[in-house]
């Protein structure tokens, strides 16, 4: 039994080879006097089709990619990183200088901390001056209301 997809490529390739009745032409002999018109796409559309995209980190340690932000080291702040997703779509991996230094699952939440990044966060300039336990008590207690952005 042919598979949908052989039963499609036949039937295109055989339309393909006909003669059309509007312009007795095929569409074949068409295609190759048509293509020699197209110009190839402005670089600024196709980065946007890339598998890599590059992003400048933020003062507050973030990158936006599909208008959602995830959390990155605050030593990577001002830097540029490059993104990469997966192939399945469900998650991104972000590297700097070719080493992978953070990785978040893909969500629909408009901010997404990973607990380390948001640790170092708060303790690289809002708190810098409290124990890693106040901090995360402050946490527990004040942040999770992000969680529920953009859901």
């Amino acid at each position: 039994m042919n598979s949908l997809n052989d039963i499609v490529n036949r039937l295109a390739s055989r339309l393909n080879h006909e003669k059309s009745q509007s312009n007795n032409q095929k569409p074949v002999e068409l295609w190759v006097k048509e293509k020699e018109h197209f110009r190839s796409l402005n670089y600024d559309l196709t980065r946007y089709f890339d598998s890599v995209q590059t992003r400048k980190v933020s003062q507050d340690s973030m990158i936006r990619f599909q208008n959602h932000q995830y959390s990155v080291s605050p030593n990577y702040i001002g830097k540029e990183v490059e993104i990469k997703p997966t192939t399945d779509g469900k998650v991104i991996r972000i590297f700097y200088q070719g080493v992978e230094i953070q990785k978040h699952d893909l969500t629909n939440k408009q901010f997404n901390y990973d607990l380390y990044d948001k640790h170092a966060i708060l303790k690289s300039d809002l708190m810098e001056d409290k124990t890693d336990e106040e901090i995360d008590q402050y946490m527990l207690k004040n942040l999770s209301i992000y969680d529920q952005i953009g859901e």
